[in-house]
């Protein structure tokens, strides 16, 4: 297989983790910020915003993120069809009234943020949100574009057997990276 990402640390089968383990302290909140978003208390269900990771993910084409998070909603329950759904009319997807204003919302915010306007917070809140979980919504589209930029940046791609590793791990343990999975990774003993 080959190498097509950019760095020498970088092989064809780098994670995200080669990339935060390199780093170390550097991405800590990070992955703290990353696991009380997605796994901490908000009115989005855990595969919801799932939904959304993946979601913004493939409004970018970043197809680490978006392979990743497509299949960590899957084991969450979603149904595999719905992202490409949303992708071609969020209106007519089959998922519920009261998400689609936050779709839309998600969407205009990867695609030109400069031109959100108070109208567009007023449906999401109209269908029955509240502005924290608006403020959940904007967190997660503002985060998975930063994670989508990380991993294309650094050319990692990704491959059916890890995004289905990560996928498994993330189901189970979320996303924090403590001292001993560090030192797992680091020794070759986890992947």
């Amino acid at each position: 297989m080959a190498n097509d990402a950019f760095f020498s640390h970088l092989h064809a089968d780098s994670d995200i983790r080669d990339v935060i383990l390199k780093y170390g302290k550097r991405f800590e909140p990070l992955s703290l910020f990353t696991d009380t978003l997605l796994r901490g208390q908000s009115d989005f269900s855990v595969l919801e915003r799932e939904t959304l990771a993946a979601y913004v993910s493939a409004l970018n084409s970043c197809t680490y993120c978006y392979n990743m998070h497509h299949e960590v909603a899957k084991r969450f329950g979603i149904d595999g069809a719905l992202i490409e759904a949303l992708l071609e009319d969020i209106d007519s997807a089959p998922t519920s009234d009261k998400l689609k204003p936050v779709f839309h919302y998600v969407k205009k915010l990867t695609q030109s943020p400069s031109k959100m306007v108070k109208a567009d917070a007023e449906r999401v809140f109209a269908a029955g949100w509240s502005e924290m979980a608006l403020t959940d919504a904007i967190c997660i589209c503002a985060l998975f574009n930063l994670y989508n930029r990380l991993l294309d940046g650094h050319g990692i791609k990704g491959n059916a057997p890890i995004y289905d590793s990560g996928a498994d791990h993330l189901t189970k343990r979320g996303y924090k990276m403590g001292f001993i999975p560090q030192f797992l990774y680091r020794m070759g003993w986890m992947k």
